[in-house]
């Protein structure tokens, strides 16, 4: 999709189009470019929905209890959103999409949308996608989005971090007294719901989640524990004014920010381990890999050395190297661009203040005579140049031209050699030889005079720390 499909599409999705969410979350799940943009025009209308996580073992009727809770939501006239995680076959990817199949009472409403969401191999009980697909379910306009994770017993505990208040659902006889005391899914749930209350041993089930639930410390929110039937929809609405109570609760103590903030954490973790993953294991990493495994197999090599010496393969990647060390096409790049000012306190306000950049520690180069600190800003990098002595080179810069662009440095894959072109094609350096520079580079800058008035530094970036004694 181009940029003019991706804004008319979140504009969609507000204004309240079942199939643009649904065209959306499919991008996401896939994992494009493309709803990253989407992503960042839905946002300011995310945050007015109430998540609720649905979390228990298999066969304790999460799906039914969701879909009974729909239906006296939508007499409410309330929008609903679901999201529903099935497991993931090991072996093809595929998965049986149960609970949608469950929720086909809803089908044909257009108030609710109903999402089932492989897990694609990640453990906790959520797909990867989860967060993400929730924001457009809030975006779209649901007043309540259950998001129901599949069903593995004591393990899938990442509902916590996804949803402002838990419910975990059981059943009789799925285990005796012993099974209630495990640790796990006992210990995140706000609600507890013991469905199946028609069955025999329902009052010792929910006799023995109060006995437990009575060990925790006094203080805050008291989970209660329901009975429920959820085939006749027998209990469902006391479970619904548990939830809206603990919304309350946590609205009135202000713990309702808190979690959001740990929903949020968690999905920026899992987006920066996404893209890490992608840059270690995209290119020439890749093509290593295989020899790494045979020698990790042939007891040369243990898969912690193995992992090391992929990293190092990915970043000799990204920095233009290919494996046997030499430049790759295109390996030069921009680095960073080089600002003097008197004060990197005072500059480094804008950055930081009105930007929104991170900065890093301050670092002096006493051979330089100044004080950096770098900026992060997308693929380069701001460099903010303050004089360390009155007679460096950034402070006689400041007395000549005052403030502003000092020099724009180009990344090479090695500055000797890149060194060496720029003498042989004409270009006169500044430097007779590379030196240190920030970070563990070595550097070189050419005369401005042979580039257009521009002072340019050439950067070979920092090399990756060698291998331990044990991993040869």
């Amino acid at each position: 999709m181009n940029a003019d499909e991706i804004l008319p599409l979140a504009s969609a999705v507000v204004a309240g189009s079942i199939q643009a969410a649904a065209r959306l979350i499919t991008l996401i799940e896939n994992d494009g470019e493309d709803a990253a943009a989407a992503l960042r025009a839905l946002f300011p209308h995310t945050g007015r929905a109430h998540v609720v996580g649905i979390t228990g073992p298999p066969g304790s009727g999460k799906s039914t209890l969701v879909n009974a809770a729909i239906r006296a939501l939508r007499a409410q006239g309330r929008r609903v959103g679901v999201i529903a995680v099935d497991p993931s076959s090991p072996f093809t990817g595929g998965a049986l999409l149960g609970d949608r199949i469950r929720m086909q009472d809803h089908s044909t409403d257009p108030e609710v949308f109903v999402r089932s969401m492989a897990t694609r191999g990640s453990l906790g009980g959520l797909a990867p996608a989860t967060g993400e697909a929730v924001a457009v379910l809030d975006a779209w306009g649901a007043s309540t989005v259950f998001v129901e994770t599949v069903g593995t017993g004591q393990a899938e505990v990442d509902v916590v971090s996804a949803a402002d208040t838990v419910v975990v659902v059981s059943a009789p006889g799925l285990g005796d007294g012993v099974q209630t005391l495990k640790a796990g899914v006992m210990e995140i749930g706000d609600v507890f719901v013991v469905n199946k209350a028609d069955r025999p041993d329902a009052d010792r089930a929910v006799t023995d989640l109060k006995m437990v639930l009575a060990l925790a410390p006094e203080g805050g929110w008291r989970p209660p524990v329901l009975s429920t039937v959820a085939t006749t929809g027998e209990g469902v609405a006391e479970v619904l004014e548990s939830v809206s109570n603990h919304l309350r609760h946590l609205e009135q103590g202000g713990g309702l920010a808190g979690r959001r903030k740990a929903r949020w954490r968690r999905e920026v973790v899992r987006a920066v381990e996404a893209r890490l993953r992608a840059q270690t294991m995209g290119g020439a990493a890749v093509a290593s890999l295989d020899g790494l495994v045979e020698l990790v197999a042939s007891g040369q090599l243990d898969p912690r050395g193995a992992a090391i010496r992929l990293l190092a393969a990915g970043r000799d990647a990204a920095a233009g190297l290919d494996p046997a060390g030499g430049a790759a096409p295109g390996g030069v790049r921009v680095d960073h661009i080089g600002v003097a000012v008197r004060s990197i306190a005072e500059a480094a306000r804008f950055y930081s203040e009105a930007l929104g950049l991170q900065g890093g520690p301050p670092e002096q180069l006493p051979a330089q005579g100044v004080t950096i600190v770098f900026f992060a800003a997308g693929e380069t990098r701001i460099e903010l140049l303050e004089p360390l002595t009155p007679e460096g080179p950034i402070a006689r810069f400041l007395e000549r031209r005052g403030e502003g662009v000092h020099h724009v440095a180009l990344a090479v894959p090695d500055v000797e050699r890149a060194l060496e072109s720029a003498r042989a094609a004409g270009f006169e350096p500044v430097d007779a030889v590379p030196r240190p520079g920030a970070h563990g580079t070595r550097v070189v800058f050419l005369h401005p005079k042979g580039t257009h008035g521009v002072l340019v530094e050439l950067v070979e970036p920092a090399q990756p720390v060698a291998p331990l004694p044990e991993e040869r």
